[in-house]
């Protein structure tokens, strides 16, 4: 079976998922290809018979720009997939907007799984949340994920897979989901603030123009972030030269409201036990 695993990772986390995936297809004697989604190809997509797509989470949600990529993509006419992301515990909806995204071009998804990965938002109150994550463990579950995907096809079973995460096929309901479905990116420029650039840090590099998902930062000469930028932060992970910077005094204190351990623990997803820092 030739297979395309196609994903958008921030900070590696859920690369490195894929990565194990890719070793548990291997393992079945699968041909596997991990394509970077903003270099996702129609070509890709035609020439594989089970296509993973994968994302992180951003806000219980699926990212915008990763949305727009697949909405791009070409019909999929049936063509069979399965869904995954890295999350740090209030994962909502982003399972099930990559699987209602694929449905939208014709795909039949059969599942998703969900992995843990650190968290690198500025926020104060979140950064370092699950620390060390994916480890070990979380990607022996995603090479096991795999292998149980190569058993339902081969099984010949059309279905969902059993071991699939419920939400990833079928709306959820709860605190987080609806976090997911209201907070949109409009309303994420209002409360969370916008990256500051200081000059005499920047060394142009471009880097942070070239890996922005929103396409949002411009040179004239330093970086300028436009008004479509939807509060990532990624511009700020990829600086070497740490040149972006916000004030938290009222964002932190807004996320903290929503993400704050408590409700993370009990309306989020994490295990009992599981530790946040």
């Amino acid at each position: 079976m030739k297979i395309a695993l196609i994903c958008f990772s921030q900070t590696g986390q859920t690369l490195k998922v894929a990565e194990a995936m890719a070793e548990g297809f291997r393992e079945k004697m699968h041909s596997v290809k991990i394509i970077k989604m903003q270099e996702a190809k129609p070509a890709d997509l035609k020439k594989c018979d089970l296509v993973g797509v994968g994302s992180p989470c951003f806000e219980s949600q699926a990212p915008t720009p990763v949305l727009t990529w697949m909405e791009s993509w070409p019909s999929l006419n049936g063509k069979t997939a399965f869904v995954f992301a890295t999350a740090g515990g209030a994962s909502g909806r982003v399972l099930y907007d990559l699987t209602k995204t694929l449905r939208k071009k014709g795909a039949t998804v059969i599942g998703g799984f969900m992995g843990r990965g650190m968290v690198h938002h500025p926020a104060p109150c979140l950064t370092g949340r699950l620390p060390n994550r994916p480890n070990t463990e979380d990607l022996t579950l995603a090479r096991d994920f795999a292998a149980a995907v190569d058993r339902h096809i081969q099984s010949g079973n059309g279905g969902a897979m059993p071991e699939s995460r419920p939400d990833a096929l079928k709306p959820t309901w709860g605190f987080f989901p609806l976090i997911g479905l209201v907070v949109k990116p409009f309303l994420l420029r209002i409360v969370l603030p916008k990256p500051k650039l200081n000059e005499s840090r920047c060394n142009q590099c471009k880097v942070c123009a070239k890996e922005c998902p929103a396409k949002s930062i411009t040179l004239a000469p330093y970086p300028q972030i436009n008004g479509h930028c939807i509060r990532c932060y990624h511009c700020q992970n990829v600086c070497g030269q740490k040149a972006f910077s916000e004030s938290w005094w009222y964002g932190n204190v807004v996320i903290l409201c929503l993400y704050n351990t408590i409700f993370a623990r009990l309306f989020g997803d994490l295990k009992p036990g599981e530790k946040i820092y």
